[in-house]
């Protein structure tokens, strides 16, 4: 007897422990179907227009960061280049400095 009350008890807080996890599935269940809902009355909102357009100024937006980029590589190749002639510039100075220290003391 002590044991079949035992599993009674047992099935009892096994079932009352399904009820409350369907009861809480339901519930998210709602919130579910209530955010689909909310989000279906945003999309309706938007007009195809309004989407063809935010597409156009994205793709202009595009070209015009693409002719920056092209414009910074030119740029940076200047750059490199000046930087380069300025660095071949020091080296021959400093060249002719050894050039002139060395006349200097084969002079003496």
């Amino acid at each position: 007897m002590k044991d079949e009350l035992q599993r009674l008890t047992d099935n009892i807080s096994r079932l009352y422990e399904e009820i409350n996890q369907k009861t809480e599935s339901l519930g998210q269940i709602g919130t579910i179907t209530r955010l689909y809902e909310e989000l279906q009355n945003h999309v309706e909102e938007v007009s195809t227009e309004d989407v063809e357009l935010l597409q156009e100024q994205i793709k202009s937006t595009l070209e015009h960061l693409l002719n920056i980029s092209k414009s910074l590589t030119v740029v940076k190749a200047l750059k490199m280049m000046l930087n380069g002639h300025d660095e071949a510039r020091e080296m021959a100075k400093t060249i002719q400095k050894n050039l002139d220290v060395k006349r200097g003391s084969n002079e003496k």
